[in-house]
């Protein structure tokens, strides 16, 4: 039983990390940089960053509440959409 749901929570995981919506590098932009977005975007959509309050640093610039998924937060840090 444990097992079934430790698998279940992995997969719950798994799931909110990926992502349908695909962001290109901003001019300039080196590959470790461009990484290094990716990986804090989808902590935020895990709420990795939230302080105390459950406030994520990236929804007190935009001046916003709730959680921060990491298609908005990629858009919130200026990365254009694939096309």
């Amino acid at each position: 039983m444990k097992k079934i749901f430790l698998m279940m929570c992995s997969l719950l995981i798994l799931t909110g990390c990926s992502s349908n919506t695909k962001f290109v590098k901003k001019p300039n932009q080196t590959d470790k940089q461009f990484r290094n977005d990716v990986m804090y975007c989808k902590g935020e959509a895990l709420g990795q960053w939230n302080d105390r309050n459950g406030v994520s640093q990236v929804n007190l610039r935009s001046q916003q509440m709730g959680p921060m998924s990491y298609e908005d937060c990629m858009l919130e840090m200026g990365y254009p959409q694939a096309r």
